[in-house]
């Protein structure tokens, strides 16, 4: 019997009490239930950047391209056709007219434009994908020029004694943009270069139109700045309004999400279930006793000592499979700890690379993969996950070298760790893995380094924060590849990329970037980036720790879900053979 179903007995109040999950009990069954990664975050596009946001993002909206989920190719979803120029940076995209919003509207060529400036106005974490557009990243700046412009003249009015006039910044005219909408249908997008990737990005939900009328009673102007926003309430249910697949048509805060099939979407008679439930449960034995009894589905994510055991078994309804990602740990490479920083502050000795290199030397990954994390993970040194993208070899990133890494920290003033700070190692509370890979490197580095680490959980939303703001000395994360094209790693740490959390900044490494853009040889672009990425692994603004598999379990009458390395599943083509008896 598996030892992970011998329960204490104290915890089965707890595991019962989150198997009814429903609320009113089983009143009500979807034709399809999962338990997501995680709790949602966000389903803002503008913000998301967490899988599980994703996840649920593929089920309720649709872009220009969708993906084929055995193939990983971009496949036309919002469009019918679509023209290039002879030099590729000119794209015409005629869009689907039978597409229409939850609410009959037709989906137009404006509503991408909407969102896609949005993106630039409201700069987050993917803004930095627009900047292939021609004029994008100069708009932007512009655009936040005019802002301040915009604050200090706000100052100066009400304060005209003590703050000086500012000199008047105009304000960006988005016309200037690559992006417009030709007519009702017809959507031109202008590149600074060709980008050989483009019909892969465009699959990507930042890239996904918006219904600006529905969002309008939520819209929210500073009145210094004369700047837009919208409060979330936009993104739930009975206020959303989507063009996918599915309708969000209930939202229980951390029970459920429940979708009913779309009847104004242009695809609807291949959608393969009529209703869709994301349980919320982030308890990994009561997800695994939840799945085992029948209550969902599918479990996109299993626990690595439950997924262990399981493997041990044989079950066969476990799946493991290669991933487009890669487990590692973010260090802030500020020169000081900014204020709100729990746990740190003051001067950062993280901001030298000879502590980064002798953190990244001293730890045995090895170790990690064999006894906590034990299904089958690569450990690496390198950041860019090994035989996904065809023509790319990584160089190797840093060994574990713990004279080595003694004698660097030593150099940086800290012989045998006397006079280093305890710092913190910050991870999700959601995840058990995350907390033992903490504790393993934690007392790696006591033993190696003669270093101190203490050990801070936060909820995932929380920590997500924490992590973006850069308000964390050390964290364990994450990256899986968002199309498959190695920029999809590498540009996350450009200096302008909001996704930088570690706040590295390199110019060299920022200069090695632009070339590769510019670079119409495709054998020589992934040189350049091969050179890049291994810049990045030898300054360790990140410790590479191994390249994830995906765990997932389902049976065998669950259709629709193809096993990839991108953890990709299009909702509308999942559904469960009913069995017999």
């Amino acid at each position: 019997m598996l030892r992970l179903i011998c329960i204490p007995v104290a915890l089965i109040a707890i595991l019962l009490g989150s198997l009814a999950w429903s609320g009113g009990g089983r009143q009500q069954r979807a034709d399809f239930t999962f338990i997501n990664r995680g709790d949602i975050i966000t389903l803002d596009l503008k913000s998301m950047s967490y899988l599980q946001d994703f996840r649920v993002t593929y089920a309720i909206r649709e872009g220009l391209y969708s993906y084929d989920t055995k193939t990983l190719r971009p496949v036309f979803a919002g469009i019918v056709a679509r023209d290039v120029s002879d030099d590729r940076r000119v794209w015409t995209f005629h869009l689907r007219p039978e597409s229409r919003w939850t609410n009959g509207d037709p989906v137009v060529a404006a509503d991408y434009v909407f969102h896609w400036r949005r993106m630039l106005e409201e700069p987050d974490e993917y803004t930095y994908l627009f900047y292939y557009i021609d004029g994008a990243k100069r708009y932007e700046d512009e655009y936040q020029a005019y802002l301040k412009y915009r604050e200090k003249l706000y100052e100066h009015e009400q304060n005209p004694q003590d703050t000086p006039k500012p000199a008047e910044v105009p304000r960006p005219d988005f016309a200037k943009v690559g992006v417009r909408a030709i007519d009702e249908y017809t959507l031109e997008v202008r590149l600074t270069n060709p980008v050989p990737f483009l019909e892969d990005l465009l699959a990507f939900p930042p890239f996904y139109p918006m219904h600006e009328k529905s969002m309008q009673p939520f819209k929210e102007v500073d009145p210094r700045t004369g700047r837009t926003s919208y409060r979330g309430e936009f993104t739930r249910p009975p206020h959303v309004v989507t063009n996918g697949p599915f309708k969000l048509t209930r939202w229980e805060f951390k029970r459920l999400l429940w979708f009913e099939k779309s009847e104004t979407y242009w695809d609807k008679a291949n959608v393969k279930s009529n209703t869709l439930a994301m349980v919320v449960n982030e308890n990994p034995l009561s997800q695994f006793l939840m799945y085992d009894r029948g209550d969902v589905e599918w479990l996109t994510d299993v626990s690595a000592d439950v997924a262990a055991e399981l493997k041990a078994q044989g079950r066969p309804d476990l799946r493991v499979f290669p991933a487009f990602g890669t487990a590692y740990l973010t260090l802030n490479c500020k020169p000081q700890f900014l204020p709100d920083t729990e746990g740190a502050r003051g001067k950062n000795p993280l901001a030298d690379v000879r502590v980064r290199q002798a953190l990244a030397m001293a730890i045995d990954k090895k170790l990690i993969t064999e006894t906590i994390t034990r299904m089958g993970e690569q450990p690496t040194t390198t950041y860019v996950p090994p035989n996904q993208l065809p023509g790319y070899r990584s160089r190797p990133g840093l060994p574990y070298d713990v004279s080595r890494a003694r004698a660097l920290l030593a150099e940086a003033g800290y012989p045998n760790g006397s006079g280093f700070p305890s710092l913190p190692i910050l991870y999700n509370s959601e995840s058990t893995t995350r907390r033992l890979v903490a504790q393993s490197i934690a007392s790696q580095w006591r033993q190696n380094l003669g270093i101190d680490c203490d050990l801070q959980q936060l909820e995932v939303k929380l920590f997500r924060n924490k992590v973006t703001e850069k308000k964390y000395a050390i964290a364990t994360v994450g990256w899986y590849g968002d199309y498959l094209d190695v920029s999809t790693f590498t540009d996350k740490y450009l200096s302008t990329s909001l996704q930088n959390d570690c706040d590295w900044q390199n110019p060299q490494y920022d200069a090695l970037l632009e070339q590769a853009a510019r670079e119409p040889d495709e054998h020589k672009r992934l040189r350049i980036l091969e050179e890049a990425e291994h810049l990045l692994n030898m300054e360790a603004p990140i410790i590479p720790l191994y390249h994830y598999v995906n765990v997932w379990m389902h049976r065998d009458n669950v259709h629709g879900i193809d096993p990839n390395p991108k953890l990709l599943t299009m909702m509308k083509d999942v559904w469960v053979e009913k069995r017999k008896g």
